[in-house]
């Protein structure tokens, strides 16, 4: 998960002048506008470090997905939960965009998979009775808590189907990127159907800005810190990440 939630929700709702205030000890005192950026650059500095550069070009694509599911959790964390089912685009809800990006996730993991690991007398399409549920509704009973859960409850459910994704498609070798797939009717490779993934998550969050309105300056930057996070958090030392969410919630207290 991105940093750490709980503590990211009370501090997103607050005015940008929050960003003024003094943090840390005597002496050495700095607005949460510099310590948050300073967090900013730690994440990036993780991303930008050697640790990365074994890794399968599967797993480099898959941390554009966590960037882009970093990038949603930072412009919903915080929101008044009311606007689950009273915030619309035309006749969806954004309970409705969250399910729906839940059963996209999980219906794309299972799509990429079988692409990768069909035997070559198997037809392309995947044979419906190997999704995992329809593109509208999440799986239940695993994801019923989405039908009637807070912001931070389908925040973590996506977060759940986001993981499942990864560990299930971990096996997936590069050597299968080259393979034929559809992605609906057009013809895609396996690479290209890789990274819908993360295309479809920033489709989702477009939808969801437009729903839930603008941001100002903090949430603005809390979402690149959280899409930053995106970036490292499935290869990253825990012990680094533990470091860093100790400092988020240091910021946010």
């Amino acid at each position: 998960m991105p940093p750490p939630l709980r503590e990211l929700a009370a501090f997103a709702g607050r005015s940008d002048e929050t960003l003024s205030e003094k943090v840390g000890a005597a002496g050495n005192r700095i607005s949460r506008r510099d310590a948050l950026y300073g967090l900013l650059r730690r994440e990036q500095a993780i991303v930008a470090s050697g640790e990365s550069s074994s890794r399968s070009e599967v797993s480099r694509i898959l941390d554009f997905a966590q960037a882009a599911y970093g990038d949603l959790v930072g412009i919903l964390v915080g929101r008044d939960d009311r606007l689950l089912d009273s915030a619309r685009d035309g006749d969806w809800s954004l309970r409705d965009v969250m399910r729906h990006a839940m059963a996209v996730e999980l219906r794309y993991a299972a799509q990429v998979e079988y692409s990768a690991a069909r035997a070559e007398s198997d037809p392309v399409a995947i044979p419906p009775g190997l999704l995992p549920c329809d593109r509208l509704s999440p799986p239940e009973p695993e994801f019923a808590h989405s039908r009637d859960g807070l912001l931070l409850d389908l925040l973590e459910l996506l977060g759940k189907a986001r993981a499942g994704s990864d560990v299930r498609l971990a096996k997936v070798p590069d050597s299968a990127l080259a393979r034929p797939s559809l992605w609906g009717t057009m013809n895609l490779d396996v690479r290209m159907r890789l990274h819908q993934i993360a295309a479809h998550l920033t489709e989702t969050t477009i939808q969801v800005e437009k729903i839930v309105g603008g941001v100002g300056e903090l949430r603005a930057t809390l979402r690149r810190c959280c899409l930053t996070r995106g970036m490292h958090e499935r290869w990253s030392p825990e012990k680094e990440r533990d470091v860093l969410d100790e400092s988020y919630r240091r910021l946010t207290a």
